[in-house]
């Protein structure tokens, strides 16, 4: 996750910053604390974000026995963790049916404010 000077807004790339030797809970909530998260909120977060159909089937596993799309789904999980206001996103070039299921599950979280297909997508949380 790149953030632009602010916790607020979060940016998920192809080429993603993750740690291979951690499983992608460790990966998405690792820094929660960090960033002022108790123990009950970052619970309450691991619970929920488990729960999301395309997350649950990787969110256990090392990062190093991911393929390419996991490795974007956990890229995006990691950026969706600390709840930014605005996400951009860079998609691959041709989008996988599982990720193209995250981005409509993401859909009803932001709404859709800026797109430019060459450069990526931003999305603004609904109010």
């Amino acid at each position: 996750m790149f953030a632009f000077g602010s916790s607020d807004t979060a940016f998920v790339s192809p080429r993603h910053a993750l740690y291979p030797h951690m499983t992608v809970f460790k990966n998405v909530l690792g820094d929660l604390s960090l960033r002022g998260w108790n123990a009950d909120e970052i619970k309450a977060r691991t619970k929920e974000m488990e729960s999301w159909p395309w997350l649950s089937p990787i969110f256990y596993r090392a990062c190093r026995e991911l393929n390419e799309e996991e490795l974007y789904l956990a890229a995006l999980a990691r950026a969706l963790a600390p709840e930014p206001e605005k996400l951009l996103l860079e998609l691959p070039e041709k989008p996988s049916p599982r990720i193209s299921e995250a981005i409509a599950h993401i859909k009803n979280l932001f709404t859709l404010t800026i797109t430019n297909n060459k450069t990526g997508t931003a999305w603004n949380r609904q109010i």
